[in-house]
Protein backbone atom coordinates (compact mmCIF):
# COMPACT_ATOMS: atom_id res chain seq x y z
CA UNK A 1 0.00 0.00 0.00
CA UNK A 2 3.18 2.25 0.65
CA UNK A 3 5.76 3.10 -1.24
CA UNK A 4 9.86 3.89 -0.81
CA UNK A 5 11.97 4.46 -4.00
CA UNK A 6 15.14 5.85 -2.03
CA UNK A 7 18.19 4.53 -2.78
CA UNK A 8 20.48 2.81 0.17
CA UNK A 9 22.00 5.80 0.04
CA UNK A 10 19.34 8.01 0.91
CA UNK A 11 18.17 6.54 4.41
CA UNK A 12 15.36 7.80 6.48
CA UNK A 13 16.12 8.83 9.68
CA UNK A 14 14.01 8.26 12.74
CA UNK A 15 13.38 12.13 13.02
CA UNK A 16 10.58 13.84 10.95
CA UNK A 17 11.39 16.48 8.60
CA UNK A 18 10.55 19.73 8.52
CA UNK A 19 6.90 20.28 7.11
CA UNK A 20 7.09 21.70 3.62
CA UNK A 21 4.33 23.20 1.51
CA UNK A 22 2.43 20.81 -0.45
CA UNK A 23 3.28 20.51 -4.10
CA UNK A 24 2.70 18.99 -7.50
CA UNK A 25 4.42 15.68 -8.35
CA UNK A 26 5.03 14.17 -11.60
CA UNK A 27 5.78 10.61 -11.30
CA UNK A 28 4.75 8.03 -8.63
CA UNK A 29 8.76 8.13 -6.90
CA UNK A 30 7.54 11.91 -5.51
CA UNK A 31 4.14 10.22 -4.32
CA UNK A 32 5.87 7.48 -3.05
CA UNK A 33 8.59 9.83 -1.09
CA UNK A 34 6.17 11.76 0.06
CA UNK A 35 3.98 8.98 1.83
CA UNK A 36 6.98 7.71 3.60
CA UNK A 37 8.74 10.72 4.57
CA UNK A 38 5.73 11.31 6.48
CA UNK A 39 5.60 7.65 8.54
CA UNK A 40 6.31 7.10 11.85
CA UNK A 41 8.90 5.71 12.72
CA UNK A 42 8.35 2.34 13.44
CA UNK A 43 6.98 2.35 9.66
CA UNK A 44 10.14 3.78 8.32
CA UNK A 45 13.49 2.67 7.29
CA UNK A 46 15.99 3.92 9.19
CA UNK A 47 19.68 4.31 8.71
CA UNK A 48 21.56 1.10 8.42
CA UNK A 49 24.84 0.68 9.74
CA UNK A 50 27.06 -1.61 11.55
CA UNK A 51 27.60 -1.97 15.07
CA UNK A 52 25.50 -1.25 18.49
CA UNK A 53 23.40 1.25 16.55
CA UNK A 54 21.83 -0.71 13.39
CA UNK A 55 18.46 -0.99 13.75
CA UNK A 56 16.96 -4.72 14.39
CA UNK A 57 15.59 -6.27 11.44
CA UNK A 58 13.09 -8.56 11.52
CA UNK A 59 13.30 -12.63 11.61
CA UNK A 60 11.26 -15.66 10.53
CA UNK A 61 9.14 -15.87 13.65
CA UNK A 62 8.58 -11.64 13.53
CA UNK A 63 7.23 -11.94 9.69
CA UNK A 64 5.12 -15.39 10.57
CA UNK A 65 3.45 -13.04 13.44
CA UNK A 66 2.71 -10.09 11.12
CA UNK A 67 1.10 -12.44 8.62
CA UNK A 68 -1.03 -14.14 11.01
CA UNK A 69 -2.36 -10.66 11.74
CA UNK A 70 -2.70 -9.22 8.53
CA UNK A 71 -4.17 -12.46 6.94
CA UNK A 72 -6.36 -13.60 10.09
CA UNK A 73 -5.89 -12.88 13.46
CA UNK A 74 -7.81 -15.68 14.43
CA UNK A 75 -10.63 -17.92 13.70
CA UNK A 76 -13.43 -15.01 14.28
CA UNK A 77 -15.76 -14.07 11.20
CA UNK A 78 -15.25 -17.43 9.15
CA UNK A 79 -18.09 -19.12 10.81
CA UNK A 80 -20.41 -18.18 7.99
CA UNK A 81 -18.19 -20.90 5.49
CA UNK A 82 -19.75 -23.49 7.59
CA UNK A 83 -23.32 -21.72 7.37
CA UNK A 84 -23.08 -21.54 3.49
CA UNK A 85 -21.89 -24.50 2.39
CA UNK A 86 -22.05 -27.14 5.39
CA UNK A 87 -18.83 -28.86 7.17
CA UNK A 88 -17.47 -31.16 4.19
CA UNK A 89 -17.68 -28.73 1.40
CA UNK A 90 -17.04 -25.98 3.60
CA UNK A 91 -13.97 -26.97 5.11
CA UNK A 92 -12.89 -28.39 1.92
CA UNK A 93 -13.77 -25.11 0.25
CA UNK A 94 -11.14 -23.45 3.31
CA UNK A 95 -8.35 -25.95 2.37
CA UNK A 96 -8.92 -25.49 -1.25
CA UNK A 97 -9.00 -22.12 -1.40
CA UNK A 98 -5.38 -21.88 0.27
CA UNK A 99 -4.15 -24.17 -2.07
CA UNK A 100 -5.49 -22.67 -4.91
CA UNK A 101 -4.96 -18.86 -4.08
CA UNK A 102 -3.24 -17.96 -0.60
CA UNK A 103 0.10 -20.42 -1.88
CA UNK A 104 0.08 -18.55 -5.24
CA UNK A 105 0.07 -15.41 -3.23
CA UNK A 106 3.01 -16.34 -1.52
CA UNK A 107 4.76 -17.41 -3.83
CA UNK A 108 4.61 -14.13 -6.02
CA UNK A 109 5.00 -12.62 -2.71
CA UNK A 110 8.18 -14.29 -1.82
CA UNK A 111 9.78 -13.52 -5.28
CA UNK A 112 9.05 -9.69 -6.10
CA UNK A 113 9.34 -8.98 -2.48
CA UNK A 114 13.08 -10.47 -2.91
CA UNK A 115 13.55 -8.68 -6.58
CA UNK A 116 12.38 -5.33 -4.34
CA UNK A 117 14.02 -6.22 -0.91
CA UNK A 118 12.75 -2.54 0.24
CA UNK A 119 9.58 -0.61 1.41
CA UNK A 120 7.00 -0.44 -0.92
CA UNK A 121 6.08 -3.89 -1.88
CA UNK A 122 2.97 -4.25 -4.28
CA UNK A 123 3.01 -1.03 -5.86
CA UNK A 124 6.58 -1.01 -6.64
CA UNK A 125 5.92 -4.13 -8.53
CA UNK A 126 2.89 -2.49 -10.54
CA UNK A 127 4.54 0.90 -11.08
CA UNK A 128 7.40 -1.34 -12.57
CA UNK A 129 5.46 -3.44 -14.87
CA UNK A 130 2.58 -0.94 -16.03
CA UNK A 131 3.64 2.41 -14.70
CA UNK A 132 2.54 5.02 -13.18
CA UNK A 133 -1.52 4.99 -13.15
CA UNK A 134 -2.18 1.29 -12.57
CA UNK A 135 0.16 2.22 -9.81
CA UNK A 136 -1.89 4.66 -8.39
CA UNK A 137 -4.92 2.59 -8.52
CA UNK A 138 -3.26 -0.08 -6.95
CA UNK A 139 -1.87 1.78 -3.73
CA UNK A 140 -5.41 3.46 -3.92
CA UNK A 141 -7.62 0.28 -4.21
CA UNK A 142 -5.02 -0.99 -1.45
CA UNK A 143 -5.74 2.33 0.84
CA UNK A 144 -10.14 2.28 -0.22
CA UNK A 145 -9.71 -1.75 0.84
CA UNK A 146 -7.68 -0.72 4.30
CA UNK A 147 -10.21 1.76 5.40
CA UNK A 148 -13.52 -0.12 4.77
CA UNK A 149 -11.67 -3.68 6.48
CA UNK A 150 -11.59 -1.48 9.29
CA UNK A 151 -14.86 -1.35 9.63
CA UNK A 152 -15.27 -4.98 9.75
CA UNK A 153 -13.85 -4.94 13.66
CA UNK A 154 -16.24 -2.57 15.45
CA UNK A 155 -18.93 -4.74 13.78
CA UNK A 156 -17.43 -8.30 14.32
CA UNK A 157 -16.91 -7.51 17.79
CA UNK A 158 -20.11 -6.65 18.49
CA UNK A 159 -21.60 -9.39 16.52
CA UNK A 160 -19.34 -11.96 18.93
CA UNK A 161 -20.60 -10.24 22.18
CA UNK A 162 -24.27 -10.67 21.13
CA UNK A 163 -23.61 -14.03 21.09
CA UNK A 164 -22.08 -14.26 24.28
CA UNK A 165 -24.03 -11.17 26.47
CA UNK A 166 -27.85 -11.65 26.86
CA UNK A 167 -29.65 -8.16 26.35
CA UNK A 168 -27.89 -6.45 23.53
CA UNK A 169 -29.91 -5.39 20.84
CA UNK A 170 -28.97 -7.39 17.79
CA UNK A 171 -30.60 -6.14 14.32
CA UNK A 172 -30.81 -9.77 12.84
CA UNK A 173 -32.51 -9.18 10.00
CA UNK A 174 -34.90 -11.45 7.49
CA UNK A 175 -32.54 -14.70 8.46
CA UNK A 176 -34.91 -14.44 12.27
CA UNK A 177 -38.24 -13.06 11.27
CA UNK A 178 -37.66 -9.11 11.63
CA UNK A 179 -40.08 -7.77 8.96
CA UNK A 180 -39.08 -4.60 9.30
CA UNK A 181 -35.12 -5.10 8.64
CA UNK A 182 -36.20 -7.56 5.82
CA UNK A 183 -36.64 -4.56 4.14
CA UNK A 184 -33.49 -3.32 4.30
CA UNK A 185 -32.28 -1.66 1.32
CA UNK A 186 -36.13 -0.92 0.27
CA UNK A 187 -34.92 2.59 0.09
CA UNK A 188 -32.44 2.10 -2.75
CA UNK A 189 -34.67 0.65 -4.76
CA UNK A 190 -35.28 -3.24 -5.90
CA UNK A 191 -33.20 -4.58 -8.66
CA UNK A 192 -31.00 -8.04 -9.79
CA UNK A 193 -29.14 -8.67 -6.67
CA UNK A 194 -29.69 -11.73 -5.03
CA UNK A 195 -30.00 -10.27 -1.24
CA UNK A 196 -31.30 -7.13 -1.55
CA UNK A 197 -33.45 -7.96 1.56
CA UNK A 198 -30.14 -8.66 3.55
CA UNK A 199 -30.71 -6.17 7.03
CA UNK A 200 -29.02 -3.02 7.36
CA UNK A 201 -28.97 -0.53 10.38
CA UNK A 202 -29.72 2.39 8.02
CA UNK A 203 -33.43 1.54 7.28
CA UNK A 204 -34.92 0.53 10.04
CA UNK A 205 -32.96 3.53 12.47
CA UNK A 206 -36.62 5.90 11.92
CA UNK A 207 -38.99 2.60 13.06
CA UNK A 208 -40.55 2.81 16.60
CA UNK A 209 -38.88 -0.37 17.15
CA UNK A 210 -35.69 1.43 18.73
CA UNK A 211 -33.20 -2.13 18.55
CA UNK A 212 -31.44 -0.39 15.85
CA UNK A 213 -30.44 2.79 17.01
CA UNK A 214 -29.44 1.22 20.14
CA UNK A 215 -27.02 -1.42 17.84
CA UNK A 216 -25.96 1.28 15.82
CA UNK A 217 -25.28 3.82 18.89
CA UNK A 218 -22.90 0.61 20.52
CA UNK A 219 -21.14 0.19 17.41
CA UNK A 220 -20.23 3.57 17.59
CA UNK A 221 -18.98 3.45 20.64
CA UNK A 222 -16.69 0.58 19.99
CA UNK A 223 -15.45 2.49 16.63
CA UNK A 224 -14.35 5.59 18.59
CA UNK A 225 -13.01 3.78 21.65
CA UNK A 226 -10.91 1.75 18.86
CA UNK A 227 -10.08 5.11 17.04
CA UNK A 228 -9.47 7.01 20.13
CA UNK A 229 -5.28 5.55 20.70
CA UNK A 230 -4.67 6.73 16.92
CA UNK A 231 -5.47 10.46 17.88
CA UNK A 232 -3.61 10.36 21.00
CA UNK A 233 -0.03 8.86 19.48
CA UNK A 234 1.29 7.51 16.17
CA UNK A 235 3.60 5.26 18.10
CA UNK A 236 1.83 2.61 18.61
CA UNK A 237 3.74 -0.21 17.12
CA UNK A 238 2.85 -3.96 16.93
CA UNK A 239 5.64 -5.52 19.16
CA UNK A 240 5.20 -8.43 20.81
CA UNK A 241 2.65 -9.86 18.18
CA UNK A 242 4.25 -13.38 18.41
CA UNK A 243 2.85 -13.11 21.91
CA UNK A 244 -0.44 -11.51 21.22
CA UNK A 245 -0.77 -14.01 18.72
CA UNK A 246 -0.46 -16.98 20.98
CA UNK A 247 -3.03 -15.17 23.45
CA UNK A 248 -5.78 -14.79 20.58
CA UNK A 249 -5.41 -18.43 19.38
CA UNK A 250 -5.15 -20.33 23.09
CA UNK A 251 -9.19 -20.04 24.02
CA UNK A 252 -9.94 -22.02 20.69
CA UNK A 253 -7.43 -24.13 21.50
CA UNK A 254 -8.91 -24.69 24.40
CA UNK A 255 -12.15 -24.84 22.43
CA UNK A 256 -11.04 -28.00 20.34
CA UNK A 257 -10.30 -29.69 23.58
CA UNK A 258 -13.38 -29.03 25.39
CA UNK A 259 -15.31 -30.04 22.23
CA UNK A 260 -14.25 -33.61 22.19
CA UNK A 261 -16.09 -34.92 24.57
CA UNK A 262 -19.09 -33.50 23.35
CA UNK A 263 -18.36 -34.41 19.94
CA UNK A 264 -21.04 -35.62 17.37
CA UNK A 265 -20.20 -37.10 14.27
CA UNK A 266 -23.62 -37.23 13.11
CA UNK A 267 -23.05 -33.46 13.09
CA UNK A 268 -21.10 -33.35 10.00
CA UNK A 269 -23.75 -35.41 7.84
CA UNK A 270 -26.95 -32.16 8.26
CA UNK A 271 -27.39 -30.27 5.48
CA UNK A 272 -26.97 -26.12 5.25
CA UNK A 273 -30.42 -24.66 5.08
CA UNK A 274 -29.27 -22.14 1.97
CA UNK A 275 -26.13 -23.61 0.00
CA UNK A 276 -24.62 -19.98 -0.87
CA UNK A 277 -20.98 -20.78 -2.78
CA UNK A 278 -20.65 -17.20 -3.95
CA UNK A 279 -21.10 -16.03 -0.70
CA UNK A 280 -18.50 -18.82 0.68
CA UNK A 281 -16.00 -17.54 -1.73
CA UNK A 282 -16.17 -13.98 -0.64
CA UNK A 283 -15.83 -15.15 3.25
CA UNK A 284 -12.74 -17.91 2.35
CA UNK A 285 -10.95 -14.64 0.28
CA UNK A 286 -11.60 -12.32 3.44
CA UNK A 287 -10.60 -14.74 5.72
CA UNK A 288 -7.36 -16.26 3.38
CA UNK A 289 -5.92 -13.22 1.72
CA UNK A 290 -3.61 -10.60 2.33
CA UNK A 291 -0.40 -12.15 2.41
CA UNK A 292 0.95 -9.65 0.05
CA UNK A 293 1.16 -7.19 3.10
CA UNK A 294 4.31 -8.01 4.38
CA UNK A 295 5.60 -6.80 0.89
CA UNK A 296 4.94 -3.57 2.19
CA UNK A 297 8.13 -3.93 4.59
CA UNK A 298 10.75 -5.86 3.23
CA UNK A 299 13.58 -3.63 3.70
CA UNK A 300 13.32 -4.12 7.45
CA UNK A 301 13.16 -8.06 7.10
CA UNK A 302 16.19 -9.83 7.88
CA UNK A 303 17.73 -11.38 4.61
CA UNK A 304 13.98 -10.95 2.96
CA UNK A 305 15.08 -13.48 -0.13
CA UNK A 306 15.03 -16.35 2.94
CA UNK A 307 12.77 -15.02 5.62
CA UNK A 308 10.05 -13.95 3.79
CA UNK A 309 9.88 -17.72 1.79
CA UNK A 310 9.81 -19.51 4.55
CA UNK A 311 7.64 -17.21 6.57
CA UNK A 312 5.02 -16.60 4.27
CA UNK A 313 4.76 -20.89 3.46
CA UNK A 314 4.53 -21.55 7.21
CA UNK A 315 1.59 -19.19 7.35
CA UNK A 316 -0.20 -20.81 5.03
CA UNK A 317 -0.20 -23.57 7.02
CA UNK A 318 -0.81 -22.00 9.95
CA UNK A 319 -3.80 -19.94 8.32
CA UNK A 320 -5.11 -23.48 7.48
CA UNK A 321 -4.83 -25.09 10.85
CA UNK A 322 -6.00 -22.10 12.70
CA UNK A 323 -9.51 -22.11 10.63
CA UNK A 324 -9.97 -26.07 10.42
CA UNK A 325 -9.35 -27.09 14.01
CA UNK A 326 -11.55 -24.74 15.76
CA UNK A 327 -14.67 -24.80 12.69
CA UNK A 328 -14.13 -28.49 13.37
CA UNK A 329 -14.79 -28.51 16.83
CA UNK A 330 -17.46 -26.14 16.84
CA UNK A 331 -19.51 -28.27 13.76
CA UNK A 332 -19.26 -31.50 16.40
CA UNK A 333 -20.29 -29.91 19.41
CA UNK A 334 -23.27 -27.99 17.79
CA UNK A 335 -25.89 -29.27 15.91
CA UNK A 336 -26.90 -25.67 14.97
CA UNK A 337 -24.22 -24.90 12.60
CA UNK A 338 -26.54 -24.02 10.02
CA UNK A 339 -26.96 -20.87 12.01
CA UNK A 340 -24.42 -19.99 12.21
CA UNK A 341 -23.23 -16.36 11.82
CA UNK A 342 -19.99 -13.82 11.92
CA UNK A 343 -19.07 -14.30 15.86
CA UNK A 344 -21.11 -17.96 16.58
CA UNK A 345 -17.26 -19.07 17.51
CA UNK A 346 -17.80 -16.92 21.39
CA UNK A 347 -21.69 -19.03 21.42
CA UNK A 348 -19.91 -22.50 20.82
CA UNK A 349 -17.26 -21.88 23.26
CA UNK A 350 -19.98 -20.64 25.74
CA UNK A 351 -21.41 -24.32 24.62
CA UNK A 352 -18.65 -26.76 25.50
CA UNK A 353 -16.98 -24.72 28.28
CA UNK A 354 -19.28 -22.38 29.85
CA UNK A 355 -19.36 -18.27 30.49
CA UNK A 356 -15.73 -18.33 31.20
CA UNK A 357 -13.95 -20.16 27.90
CA UNK A 358 -16.54 -17.86 25.92
CA UNK A 359 -15.73 -14.52 28.30
CA UNK A 360 -11.84 -15.68 27.15
CA UNK A 361 -12.62 -15.77 23.63
CA UNK A 362 -14.48 -13.10 23.27
CA UNK A 363 -11.70 -10.66 25.60
CA UNK A 364 -9.35 -12.07 22.69
CA UNK A 365 -10.95 -11.15 19.42
CA UNK A 366 -11.39 -7.74 21.43
CA UNK A 367 -7.42 -7.54 21.59
CA UNK A 368 -7.28 -8.98 18.51
CA UNK A 369 -9.68 -7.04 16.59
CA UNK A 370 -8.32 -3.42 18.52
CA UNK A 371 -4.92 -4.77 16.89
CA UNK A 372 -5.83 -4.94 13.90
CA UNK A 373 -8.17 -1.71 12.98
CA UNK A 374 -5.55 0.18 15.00
CA UNK A 375 -2.39 -0.47 12.85
CA UNK A 376 -5.01 -0.47 9.56
CA UNK A 377 -6.24 2.97 10.88
CA UNK A 378 -2.30 3.69 11.19
CA UNK A 379 -1.14 3.05 8.27
CA UNK A 380 -4.41 4.79 5.73
CA UNK A 381 -3.73 7.75 7.99
CA UNK A 382 -0.32 8.43 7.29
CA UNK A 383 -0.78 7.45 3.29
CA UNK A 384 -3.55 9.57 3.02
CA UNK A 385 -1.41 12.56 4.42
CA UNK A 386 0.99 11.87 2.24
CA UNK A 387 -1.04 11.81 -0.37
CA UNK A 388 -2.02 15.46 0.29
CA UNK A 389 1.25 16.19 0.84
CA UNK A 390 2.22 14.83 -2.64
CA UNK A 391 -0.86 16.87 -4.01
CA UNK A 392 -3.01 13.51 -4.57
CA UNK A 393 -5.28 14.84 -1.79
CA UNK A 394 -7.28 17.69 -0.40
CA UNK A 395 -4.10 19.89 1.53
CA UNK A 396 -5.83 20.05 5.04
CA UNK A 397 -5.18 15.71 5.15
CA UNK A 398 -1.90 17.29 5.76
CA UNK A 399 -2.57 19.00 8.74
CA UNK A 400 -0.93 16.95 11.89
CA UNK A 401 -2.14 17.84 15.45
CA UNK A 402 0.11 20.65 17.00
CA UNK A 403 0.84 19.31 19.95
CA UNK A 404 0.59 15.27 19.24
CA UNK A 405 1.70 15.05 15.75
CA UNK A 406 -0.99 12.96 15.01
CA UNK A 407 -2.77 13.52 11.20
CA UNK A 408 -5.64 14.41 13.35
CA UNK A 409 -8.06 15.22 9.88
CA UNK A 410 -6.78 12.19 8.14
CA UNK A 411 -8.12 9.99 10.88
CA UNK A 412 -11.35 12.14 11.85
CA UNK A 413 -12.43 11.82 7.78
CA UNK A 414 -11.26 8.07 7.98
CA UNK A 415 -13.84 7.85 10.91
CA UNK A 416 -16.87 9.74 9.13
CA UNK A 417 -16.35 6.72 6.57
CA UNK A 418 -16.21 4.51 8.56
CA UNK A 419 -19.05 5.62 10.98
CA UNK A 420 -21.40 5.07 7.87
CA UNK A 421 -19.99 1.90 6.95
CA UNK A 422 -20.73 0.59 10.50
CA UNK A 423 -24.33 0.71 9.81
CA UNK A 424 -24.15 -1.91 6.88
CA UNK A 425 -23.82 -5.43 7.88
CA UNK A 426 -20.95 -7.68 8.16
CA UNK A 427 -21.46 -9.29 4.95
CA UNK A 428 -22.35 -5.85 3.34
CA UNK A 429 -18.71 -4.24 4.63
CA UNK A 430 -16.90 -7.08 3.37
CA UNK A 431 -17.85 -7.30 0.13
CA UNK A 432 -17.19 -3.65 -0.47
CA UNK A 433 -13.48 -4.84 1.10
CA UNK A 434 -12.85 -7.88 -0.47
CA UNK A 435 -13.65 -5.84 -3.68
CA UNK A 436 -11.08 -3.26 -3.61
CA UNK A 437 -8.65 -6.03 -2.39
CA UNK A 438 -9.60 -8.52 -5.21
CA UNK A 439 -8.94 -5.67 -7.37
CA UNK A 440 -5.47 -4.89 -6.05
CA UNK A 441 -4.42 -8.67 -6.14
CA UNK A 442 -5.28 -8.72 -9.84
CA UNK A 443 -2.70 -6.27 -10.67
CA UNK A 444 -0.25 -8.26 -8.49
CA UNK A 445 -0.58 -11.20 -10.03
CA UNK A 446 -0.52 -9.64 -13.57
CA UNK A 447 2.83 -7.76 -12.72
CA UNK A 448 4.09 -11.01 -11.65
CA UNK A 449 4.07 -12.47 -15.36
CA UNK A 450 4.47 -8.77 -16.97
CA UNK A 451 8.01 -8.83 -14.91
CA UNK A 452 9.00 -12.31 -16.28
CA UNK A 453 8.39 -10.92 -19.43
CA UNK A 454 10.24 -7.57 -19.86
CA UNK A 455 12.69 -7.99 -16.83
CA UNK A 456 13.74 -12.05 -17.50
CA UNK A 457 17.60 -11.05 -15.93
CA UNK A 458 16.16 -8.87 -13.00
CA UNK A 459 17.65 -9.94 -9.98
CA UNK A 460 15.34 -12.66 -7.89
CA UNK A 461 17.24 -14.35 -5.22
CA UNK A 462 14.19 -15.99 -4.51
CA UNK A 463 13.03 -17.43 -7.48
CA UNK A 464 9.40 -19.28 -8.09
CA UNK A 465 11.04 -22.92 -9.39
CA UNK A 466 9.48 -22.28 -13.01
CA UNK A 467 9.73 -20.44 -16.34
CA UNK A 468 7.63 -17.23 -17.39
CA UNK A 469 4.62 -19.60 -18.60
CA UNK A 470 4.86 -21.98 -14.90
CA UNK A 471 4.41 -18.58 -13.23
CA UNK A 472 1.33 -17.18 -15.86
CA UNK A 473 -0.32 -21.04 -14.67
CA UNK A 474 0.18 -20.29 -11.35
CA UNK A 475 -1.82 -17.22 -11.17
CA UNK A 476 -3.83 -17.95 -13.66
CA UNK A 477 -6.61 -19.45 -11.43
CA UNK A 478 -6.45 -16.91 -9.02
CA UNK A 479 -6.85 -13.93 -11.44
CA UNK A 480 -9.93 -15.90 -12.21
CA UNK A 481 -10.75 -15.72 -8.49
CA UNK A 482 -10.24 -12.61 -7.58
CA UNK A 483 -12.42 -11.02 -10.87
CA UNK A 484 -14.96 -13.71 -9.31
CA UNK A 485 -14.87 -12.28 -6.30
CA UNK A 486 -15.17 -8.57 -8.06
CA UNK A 487 -18.29 -9.65 -9.66
CA UNK A 488 -19.61 -11.41 -7.27
CA UNK A 489 -19.29 -8.86 -4.71
CA UNK A 490 -20.40 -5.96 -6.91
CA UNK A 491 -23.84 -7.50 -7.35
CA UNK A 492 -24.15 -8.55 -3.81
CA UNK A 493 -26.41 -5.70 -2.97
CA UNK A 494 -27.32 -1.87 -5.05
CA UNK A 495 -25.75 -0.48 -1.91
CA UNK A 496 -22.32 -2.46 -2.36
CA UNK A 497 -22.40 -1.52 -6.23
CA UNK A 498 -22.79 1.55 -5.41
CA UNK A 499 -20.04 2.27 -3.23
CA UNK A 500 -17.56 0.50 -5.22
CA UNK A 501 -18.84 2.76 -8.30
CA UNK A 502 -17.89 5.85 -6.18
CA UNK A 503 -15.01 4.33 -4.89
CA UNK A 504 -13.74 3.16 -8.60
CA UNK A 505 -14.02 6.48 -9.98
CA UNK A 506 -12.42 8.44 -7.26
CA UNK A 507 -9.28 6.42 -7.79
CA UNK A 508 -9.59 7.69 -11.51
CA UNK A 509 -9.21 11.54 -10.38
CA UNK A 510 -6.57 10.91 -7.88
CA UNK A 511 -4.70 10.27 -11.05
CA UNK A 512 -5.57 13.03 -12.44
CA UNK A 513 -2.72 15.68 -11.53
CA UNK A 514 -0.11 13.25 -13.02
CA UNK A 515 -1.80 13.22 -16.29
CA UNK A 516 -1.97 17.14 -16.24
CA UNK A 517 1.39 17.05 -15.63
CA UNK A 518 2.18 14.69 -18.28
Amino acid sequence: MLMDSRTPAEPLLDEAPPPQPPRRVSSLSEIAESIFAHLPSPHRRRTRTSGAGASPKLGTLAVLAVVFFNVSGGPLGSEQLIAYGGPGFGLCALVGFAALFSLPQALVTAELSSAFPDNGGYSLWVQAAFGDFWAVQESYWSWFSGVVDSALYPVLLYTSATHLIGGLPLNSGAAEGNATAALSLASLGKGDFPDEARATLWSCLGDEDKSCGAEYLYRLLLLLAFTAPNCLSSALVGRGLVGLGLFVMSPYLALVVAALPRARPANFRLRPTKFKPAAMVSVAYWSLSGFDSVSTFAGEVEAPHRTLPRALLCGCLLMVVCYVLPLTAGVLADEEWAHWKDGSLTHVAQLVGGRWLGGWVLASSALSNWGLFSSELLEDSFQLLGMAEAGLAPRFFAVRHPRLGTPLLAILFQLAILSALIGFDFESIMCIDNFFSAAAATLEFAAAVQLRRRRPAMSRPFRIPCGTAGVAALVALPIVIALFVCVSTAMETRATLTIIVVGLAFGLLLYLPLWLRS
